[in-house]
């Protein structure tokens, strides 16, 4: 089978991040929400401008999205926390980590359910996959046994969910049960073991085909879930490529975060627009993102 490679990629915004990650669109406001992990920020990119608005948190943030009835809900190193943007305020709601000094919360999206998933990275294969509930504090681990959580999301009759753990190199899909929050029956559905690059952060489109961005890997691929075939390639000019996610108004322009985390000068020479937030317009639309349920 021919692999599509695409490029026509534009760098809409230079930021220079140093771990750019967690992009997501609001429908709400229309505009791309996305952070800098290691730079302590939530930034707000606006299309229709080209501004981006940042907001420091003081300490790691891993994820942001949307609280259904108002506001951000974002994952910092030690819990989640709820975010007014226009302020700068942070409130905080629970920690799954417990007060880990040597482990963070990274990745993280709200699900179908309304339910908040998180994952946490760490030395060695002892990190954990949350589940955080509607409405309460409480939590529950869902998955164990993992280093560095990544790219969570939903088949489209919410059925299955995705996810990665970066350094096994594999995109795992489990049963999802939409009532309890609950994933079981684990199986490889990418396979990508033998690259030389590792699986980052990653969305869905509406034909139900998975987007993975890859550190290392200069660029995002488009994987068929049912066949773990590659069908398409997004090359960009840098290649630490983090994350991606759909937005604009038609839902068709991928966004992708990327980061410069360690670079020297001569490798600004080489990727000088590394770190920054890039845009693509595809023929094929994503799906609007889920909020978490919140009051």
């Amino acid at each position: 089978m021919m692999i599509r490679v695409m490029s026509g990629v534009s760098c809409v915004y230079h930021d220079r991040a140093q771990l750019g990650e967690g992009v997501f669109w609001s429908e709400r406001e229309q505009k791309v929400y996305w952070v800098d992990i290691e730079g302590h920020r939530v930034c707000r990119f606006d299309p229709d401008t080209g501004a981006n608005v940042s907001v420091e948190v003081g300490q790691q943030v891993g994820t942001v999205v949307e609280n259904r009835d108002g506001g951000l809900v974002v994952a910092l190193k030690d819990g989640v926390y709820a975010l007014d943007f226009d302020t700068g305020t942070l409130t905080k709601w629970c920690d799954p980590m417990e007060g880990d000094p040597d482990n963070r919360l990274n990745d993280g999206k709200a699900g179908p359910d309304g339910r908040l998933y998180v994952g946490a990275m760490g030395p060695g294969e002892q990190q954990c996959l949350y589940r955080i509930e509607k409405n309460t504090t409480d939590f529950s681990v869902i998955e164990k046994g993992v280093t560095i959580s990544n790219g969570l999301v939903w088949s489209l009759d919410r059925e299955t969910f995705y996810y990665i753990d970066s350094p096994q190199r594999v995109v795992w899909a489990y049963d999802f049960d939409i009532e309890t929050g609950s994933i079981s029956n684990r199986r490889v559905v990418v396979d990508v073991t033998g690259a030389n690059c590792v699986p980052d952060g990653m969305t869905i489109d509406s034909e139900g085909k998975l987007w993975v961005a890859f550190w290392e890997g200069w660029g995002v691929r488009r994987y068929d879930p049912d066949t773990g075939t590659l069908l398409q390639e997004i090359k960009l000019p840098v290649a630490r490529v983090t994350t991606c996610a759909f937005g604009g108004k038609e839902l068709d322009t991928l966004y992708i975060t990327t980061a410069s985390v360690g670079f020297e000068e001569s490798d600004w020479e080489r990727e000088p627009q590394a770190g920054g937030l890039f845009a693509v317009k595809l023929d094929v639309k994503g799906i609007p993102s889920f909020a978490f349920e919140r009051k």
